[in-house]
Order: C-alpha cells, then sequence, then structure tokens
C-alpha cells in the first residue's frame, strides 16, 4: 500500500460521500486541470465547479467540510479563491499517481474508500 494513503483514507472515511466525491474533483483539478497559467498545487472555485456539475450553494457548504477536516485549504478572496491541499491532504497526489499508472478509477479509492486496488 502507499505510505501517506492510510491516513488520509482514514481521514476521509469521516467526510461524506459527497464532500469526498468533491475532494476526487478538487485533487483532479490541482494536479490536471485545465486553467492555465495558475500556481502549482492550486485549484480554483470556477475550475472545480464546472468539473463537478455542484450548485454553488452545496459547493461552499462542501467545501467548508472539507476546510474543517484539514484537506484543503481556502486562500485568497472572492471570487480569487485559491483552493490548495493540505499536507494531510496532499497524500492524494501520491494516490493520483498510482491511480493513473494503475488504470483505477480516483473515485473509487477517494469516494468509495476502496483500498483493494492499492494493495
Amino acid at each position: 500500500m502507499l505510505t501517506r494513503a492510510p491516513l488520509l483514507l482514514n481521514r476521509l472515511g469521516s467526510v461524506p460521500a459527497p464532500a469526498r466525491k468533491l475532494f476526487c474533483v478538487i485533487v483532479r483539478e490541482v494536479f490536471h486541470g485545465p486553467l492555465h497559467p495558475k500556481a502549482p498545487g492550486v485549484a480554483t472555485p470556477a475550475e472545480i465547479l464546472e468539473a463537478c456539475g455542484l450548485d454553488v450553494g452545496e459547493f461552499y457548504s462542501l467545501l467548508e467540510i472539507l476546510r474543517n477536516e484539514h484537506l484543503i485549504e481556502i486562500g485568497g478572496e472572492y471570487p480569487l479563491e485559491e483552493i490548495r491541499l493540505t499536507s494531510e491532504g496532499s497524500a492524494a497526489e501520491e494516490i493520483d499517481e498510482y491511480c493513473r499508472k494503475k488504470d483505477v478509477p480516483l473515485e473509487n479509492v477517494l469516494a468509495g474508500l476502496d483500498t483493494s486496488s492499492l494493495q
């Protein structure tokens, strides 16, 4: 198993499924999002909202859950906010790279908490 994955997956276990799904989108946009140029390790609300399809109110309430769990941090002021993974959340990069190499959907691991493919 990946070295930092268990701690992240344990933390995600206490987060509601919709917030875990949003976390997957954030991870994808942080590392592979279409918005360029932008600072490395940053996603913007606009690109996340476009990718996830949530309404703005639901998006911000789920974002708050992820922030309260110390998985993300939000910097800047509306509408120029920047979303970054925290040190706890940054283990998702290792999982994302592994999932890409093994052709495993990131959502299965981070949102579904399925660790069988990480063995």
